[in-house]
């Protein structure tokens, strides 16, 4: 008996022997880039949407509505494997695959990865946009204007969501699938308005969201009265007659951040 307990010790000394060491391993990350979805599928409902290559490093969906956005999510950059699937409880139907796609992420860079296509007509694509542009000068926000919808469309900014239009378009011929240069603009309350090009009929517009007050000990948040942010203003079409988004009846402009104020580099405010 003290035998068996005199070996047991001397095993539990071993292993907290072993256990002490001071070495400490630092785990070393993969190139990253920052990578979000936002749905521009006008014909279908819900989608969900993973990479299938690997579960750790990459971003995801579930029910990612028409019009909607996710975060950004640290994601390991170089070629990835997405899946696109309909949001169901059904097997049979969740397990449909809309969409598949092999995409190269660049490395450090804040990206979109816009859904895209006719999910009725069999052509459901993934679209990367790059959003990592520098920020805007002291006292500005930037803002630029993406046509995920259909045709050709001038952008104008101003102050409020029912503003005239100015004689001059801030974003001009804008056509689908394509992108403006970002728009450097003093801080303050701003919105959007888009016509088709060569018209002056408004199709839809858009107020930009303010920042919230930024509490003591807290840092700014985004929002068009907070320097150092960057928006794209999304220009999406009506939903299709008989879908899941038969309710969005008229073309629309959604606003989503590219730019906090405290990615870097920061902007003062963002100063400990």
């Amino acid at each position: 008996m003290r035998l068996s307990r005199f070996v047991m010790l001397c095993i539990c000394t071993a292993v907290f022997s072993g256990c002490g060491d001071d070495d400490v391993t630092a785990p070393s990350l993969p190139p990253l880039s920052q990578v979000r979805f936002i749905n521009a599928l006008y014909d279908t409902g819900g989608v969900d949407i993973h990479a299938v290559d690997q579960v750790n490093l990459s971003p995801v969906a579930n029910n990612l509505a028409y019009r909607a956005g996710t975060q950004y999510y640290p994601t390991e950059a170089g070629v990835r494997h997405f899946r696109v699937f309909p949001t169901s409880t059904n097997i049979n139907v969740t397990s449909q695959v809309m969409a598949d796609a092999n995409i190269t992420l660049p490395e450090g860079r804040r990206l979109t990865l816009l859904l895209t296509g006719s999910a009725r007509a069999g052509t459901v694509n993934l679209w990367m946009i790059d959003d990592s542009d520098d920020p805007p000068p002291a006292g500005q926000v930037g803002v630029r204007l993406v046509n995920a919808g259909t045709g050709v469309v001038n952008g104008y900014v101003v102050n409020t969501a029912t503003t005239p239009l100015p004689g001059t378009e801030t974003f001009s011929s804008v056509g689908t699938l394509n992108r403006s240069p970002y728009v450097n603009r003093p801080t303050g309350p701003a919105a959007v308005r888009v016509t088709d090009a060569g018209s002056s009929t408004v199709n839809a517009s858009a107020a930009g969201p303010a920042a919230p007050a930024t509490l003591a000990g807290e840092k700014p948040s985004a929002g068009v009265t907070q320097e150092g942010t960057n928006f794209s203003v999304y220009y999406f079409r009506a939903g299709a007659a008989g879908s899941a988004n038969a309710s969005v009846t008229s073309p629309s402009l959604i606003w989503f951040v590219d730019r906090n104020p405290c990615d870097e580099p920061a902007v003062a405010a963002c100063a400990p």
